[in-house]
Formats: structure tokens, C-alpha cells, sequence
């Protein structure tokens, strides 16, 4: 399995991936099986907090590149509702969930972090966007939540510039709400979220409902222009340069 689940002391569910190998790769697979895991913890009476992490000393080096593949736009729609229905609950989840980040969070490791309400970053994880390095736009969610957490125009350009943000930075850009020491983030993370499950729990899903509200329609946009992005030639230019280590030459088609 390339999610696994753990339930700690005091009601704490700690949801990893769980491809080290690989630096945790969300792919297609992974996203059903963290939908899965998320559901189950939210149904669980005994699970009151969620801490979503990677294993291995990394959170997520993002996509899985071997799949994504050219495919009809039907079946890539049919894949983005997966990734609507993942954001979804990540954004609007009735638990208490906090993203505990250790190293790298790039790509759609960068956005699944952000699709959580509350983010802990070790102090030498780092932030970075990608998606244009490889032909795409920014898709889980993040054209939504970046700018919400640092402004417009700042996350028109960490999205442009693919530009490395450390953890320290990220902390003063709003990125990340709390720095913990090298293999400490998911601890950290823990205890944040126990603690946000002291409180009432009705008003504080208004609350999170509310600060979600804009995502869908984020959500709708990448689930319309990302198929058709997949399918071009820039983005298997992108896929290629990724494999064979070398800067992409795209061509705008």
C-alpha cells in the first residue's frame, strides 16, 4: 500500500505515503487510497485529529510522472473528479488536519499540503511549484489555496518562477503556520491538531467551510484546461526532459 495509517495515543491518526523510494508520488492510485484513508478516519469515533505526512524524510516529490500518460480527455476528466473528491475533503475535512512536511513538497506535494487547513514544515523542508517545468498548470487545488495563504501576486509568481521557498521563508510568506525541527514536523503536527480538537467542533467546521468556499471553482478550471495540457506536446516534451534530466525545449503546442 502506498498510504498507511497509524492511530496514536489520544485519538491521532497519522496518514503517510508511503513510497520512500520515490519520494511519495501521488499518482492516480495514491490519491484513491488517500481519499480511502481520509474517509475511514472521518467516519472512526475514535480518531479526533489527522496528520497527513510522507515517509522517508520526504513529504511529496509531486505527480507521479510515469502516469500521465496521453489518455482521452473523458478518462482525464474522470480522473480529476478523483483529485476534486481528494481536495474536497482535505479543504473541508470535520476533523482537525494538519500537513506535516518534512523535505521536499514539490508540485502536487506542494498543493496537497496547502489543501490542508494547518501546515507544519521541518526546518530545512522546502516548497516548490513545478507544474510549468513540465507543461502543465498548477492543479490539486493550488491555484485556489496559494493565493489565499500568500496573496495574488506573489503566487503568480512562485507559480511562474518555480521558485524553491524555504521553510523559514515559507513561514513568513504564510505558507506554512508553525517550523519544527528536523524530524520533529509530525509531532508538532500532532499536538497542533489535538489541540484544535479541544474546541467546539460545529463552529469550527463553519469556519473551515468558509475559507474553503473558493476552491471548487479552482477545481473546475484545472478539471476543464489540465486534460487538454496532458494531452500536448510540450507536455510530453516535459515528461521527456524530466526522465532524461535536461532542461525541456517546448514549443507552445
Amino acid at each position: 500500500m502506498s498510504v498507511q495509517t497509524e492511530l496514536l495515543d489520544k485519538g491521532l491518526c497519522v496518514i503517510s505515503l508511503n513510497e520512500p523510494a520515490r519520494r511519495n508520488p501521488i499518482g492516480h492510485a495514491q490519491r484513491l487510497e488517500l481519499t480511502a484513508a481520509l474517509s475511514r478516519a472521518e467516519a472512526d469515533e475514535t480518531v479526533r485529529a489527522v496528520v497527513l505526512t510522507g515517509s522517508g524524510g520526504h513529504f511529496s516529490a509531486g505527480g507521479d510522472i510515469r502516469d500521465q500518460a496521453e489518455r482521452s480527455l473523458a478518462e482525464h476528466r474522470e480522473r480529476f473528479a478523483a483529485i476534486r473528491d481528494l481536495v474536497t475533503r482535505l479543504s473541508r475535512f470535520s476533523k482537525p488536519l494538519v500537513a506535516a512536511v518534512e523535505g521536499w513538497a514539490a508540485g502536487g506535494g506542494f498543493a496537497l499540503a496547502l489543501a490542508c487547513p494547518s501546515v507544519v514544515m521541518a526546518e530545512d523542508a522546502r516548497f516548490v511549484a513545478s507544474f510549468t517545468r513540465i507543461g502543465l498548470i498548477p492543479d490539486m487545488g493550488l491555484l485556489s489555496t496559494l493565493p489565499a495563504r500568500v496573496g495574488p501576486a506573489r503566487a503568480r509568481r512562485l507559480l511562474l518562477s518555480n521558485r524553491v521557498v524555504e521553510a523559514h521563508e515559507a513561514l513568513e510568506l504564510g505558507l506554512a503556520d508553525e517550523l519544527a525541527a528536523p524530524g520533529e514536523a509530525v509531532a508538532i503536527a500532532g499536538q497542533r491538531a489535538l489541540d484544535e480538537a479541544e474546541g467546539a467542533a460545529m463552529p469550527r467546521q463553519f469556519i473551515i467551510d468558509w475559507f474553503a468556499r473558493d476552491i471548487s471553482e479552482a477545481l473546475d478550471y484545472e478539471q476543464s484546461v489540465q486534460p487538454i495540457l496532458l494531452n500536448s506536446a510540450d507536455a510530453a516534451e516535459g515528461r521527456a526532459a524530466f526522465a532524461e534530466k535536461r532542461a525541456p525545449l517546448f514549443g507552445g503546442r
